[in-house]
């Protein structure tokens, strides 16, 4: 069955002109020189500040792109806080930063934040980066790396909302250990509303458990799909096996996605829909003691 592909994310480079204005009195025959100069530092910081986005594995976890500025003027400058602007995604507060970016081309790479996805929204538009360069406010449209990177996040994030708001996808709270490195337990699946039909389709563990439908000690084949719901059936559930297969120290301090799991669910005839799920209750508390067994 075809699944949305997770997209890696490799870093990139896209760059950006930042536009702004300013300029000097003419006029004022007194302070021509220093108006001059101003104006004139003005132009070499519109034209040479460039912008770079793009998503971060160190970023991701707290919600926020890699964004990276340079200047190839003659002068360093310094932003302060930085925000997104988009109609795809919920705003979040200016994050002070403050960083003093070097002429000549140096690259400063901060996280830029972003907010829960605006299902009813749409694109209008480039998203933008607003900023203040040497305290001065300044809108920047942000070319993407790569391309359309904020719409394919937003249409992701958007199908598994749609999933979420129409089934309950939990553990059970029936987990035991069953080894020093061996779980089992139950994956429920629970239709939320009348009307509703979904097909759990496969279930993937992660770097530290290995997931397997059935029993440790089942060689049996897979039911596809694992688990369906629909009003003739509103809830489901599957037998699940974990283990751990990697207990490296490196693995275990290092990994920030220990507990979260990966399903694939369908809703009625559409493409299945990468869905994370987190351990929790008594299953967290179980993977929880085998994580720690394997530091000893």
């Amino acid at each position: 069955m075809k699944h949305f592909a997770a997209t890696a994310f490799t870093t990139m480079c896209a760059v950006i002109a930042l536009g702004a204005s300013g300029c000097g009195d003419d006029d004022n025959a007194d302070a021509g020189d220093e108006d001059s100069a101003s104006s004139s530092t003005s132009a070499e910081k519109d034209g040479g500040l460039h912008a770079i986005m793009e998503r971060s594995t160190l970023f991701d976890p707290v919600r926020a792109f890699a964004v990276r500025v340079r200047y190839d003027g003659d002068h360093d400058v310094q932003l302060g806080a930085i925000q997104l602007r988009s109609p795809l995604f919920e705003p979040v507060a200016p994050q002070r930063r403050d960083p003093i970016v070097r002429a000549g081309g140096g690259l400063v790479t901060m996280p830029l934040r972003f907010g829960a996805a605006r299902c009813d929204a749409q694109a209008d538009g480039p998203p933008q980066l607003l900023t203040d360069v040497d305290g001065d406010d300044v809108v920047v449209a942000i070319e993407e790396s790569p391309s359309g990177l904020l719409e394919d996040l937003h249409a992701r994030e958007c199908a598994v909302a749609a999933v979420r708001a129409d089934v309950e996808l939990r553990f059970a709270d029936n987990w035991v250990r069953t080894g020093p490195r061996q779980a089992e337990g139950d994956l429920e699946l629970v239709q939320r509303h009348p009307g509703v039909a979904a097909a759990l389709d496969e279930l993937q563990g992660n770097v530290i458990f290995t997931a397997a439908t059935g029993s440790a000690g089942d060689t049996g084949g897979r039911a596809d799909p694992l688990i369906e719901v629909s009003d003739d059936q509103p809830s489901g559930k599957v037998q699940v096996a974990i283990s751990a297969s990697r207990c490296d120290p490196h693995a275990l301090i290092e990994y920030k996605r220990t507990f979260i799991f990966v399903v694939w669910i369908a809703l009625g005839d559409e493409e299945p829909v990468r869905v994370d799920i987190e351990a929790d209750g008594e299953a967290r508390r179980v993977l929880e003691g085998i994580r720690l067994a394997c530091l000893d």
